[in-house]
């Protein structure tokens, strides 16, 4: 068994596709696509192994060299997102490939790899962070989904829709809609904001299965998320609302869209994306009756994470908390380049 860098190009691309639909343990992220998103977008390197025999690929662990924003280097898989890391058939092409991380990390002069996995990744590694995904199970028929939802989640949908809001499922001509909502939002929470081209890229290279869901008052985009479909799940990575719109629950508006047209597609789960145990986003994400998700990121070495509960930020959160919006969106790709999260 040997383990190798996947090559950017047309043959090396579909058959590591085709290994990542066929393998159990293989998601969203682990499609070839993302190393030229975020390639494209903030200009790390994208370093692809995989593990081949004679009888062909058995096992895949996409990961990006990631410049913090204190100079050091990490490989990280996958860096922005929920998760990644190593998917294989067997020991021994799981041991090839981390092999092959740790020889790569050396040669790039990387101080640490990270794994980030929905399962543990069996090898001696030491966790990092404890942030969950909330899984939802679907049904194929909306109104049976509804019923099943706490009627104070149901009286915040209808709430949503008689005061006249209105989702709306749109391409990459809504980008501009979705990331001044979104751009908003992160600045109120205090965090520097991703690139427009960051989601420009995503809506581009997967235009088959990402979508924007738009919730509008009247022309105004008041609420917005990215939704992805991968076999039989619709992920929601990043979404947002206007802070001034919350009482008017157009965030409830558009998750209860998420499920209905995903019950209407035959699909058989919500992936709430992550958040941290406890938070209000974790709480609002649990209220509509998923399953609590661990995320098992693991590292070797020191992280790349910054840990936004640490107290040493909350006067940066504060004072980014007061910036301009057209500021937080000229300053905040450059930062949110440099942090992994």
């Amino acid at each position: 068994m040997r383990a190798e860098e996947c090559r950017f190009g047309p043959g090396g691309e579909l058959a590591w596709d085709e290994y990542v639909s066929q393998c159990p343990d293989a998601g969203l992220y682990h499609r070839y696509g993302w190393g030229r998103v975020v390639e494209r977008s903030y200009g790390h390197a994208p370093f692809y192994l995989w593990a081949r025999d004679e009888g062909g690929v058995r096992g895949i662990l996409p990961l990006m060299l990631f410049r913090g924003a204190l100079g050091g280097r990490t490989l990280v898989s996958l860096p922005f997102l929920d998760e990644g890391g190593l998917c294989a058939d067997g020991e021994a092409a799981r041991a090839a490939l981390w092999e092959a991380a740790l020889d790569t990390a050396r040669r790039e002069r990387a101080g640490a790899v990270e794994l980030r996995q929905r399962t543990p990744s069996g090898l001696p590694l030491s966790p990092l962070g404890s942030k969950v995904t909330v899984m939802l199970p679907l049904g194929s028929d909306p109104e049976v989904m509804w019923k099943r939802l706490d009627a104070k989640v149901r009286n915040q949908v209808r709430k949503a829709m008689s005061s006249g809001l209105a989702p709306s499922w749109c391409g990459i001509e809504a980008l501009d809609d979705f990331y001044d909502v979104f751009a908003h939002n992160m600045r109120d929470l205090g965090s520097p904001v991703h690139g427009r081209r960051f989601f420009a890229a995503i809506l581009e290279e997967f235009a088959g299965a990402a979508r924007l869901l738009i919730v509008r008052d009247g022309s105004r985009a008041v609420a917005g998320g990215v939704c992805i479909v991968f076999r039989d799940t619709v992920l929601v990575p990043w979404a947002s609302s206007l802070r001034q719109w919350r009482s008017r629950c157009p965030s409830n508006l558009l998750y209860w869209e998420v499920i209905r047209s995903a019950c209407e597609k035959g699909l058989r789960w919500l992936d709430f994306g992550r958040s941290s145990p406890g938070s209000g986003t974790h709480r609002f994400k649990m209220q509509w009756g998923g399953v609590e998700q661990r995320l098992h990121w693991e590292t070797n070495d020191r992280p790349s994470l910054v840990d936004a509960d640490d107290p040493r930020y909350r006067l940066m959160i504060r004072a980014w908390q007061r910036l301009p919006v057209p500021l937080t969106r000229v300053i905040g790709p450059i930062l949110r380049g440099r942090v992994s999260n």
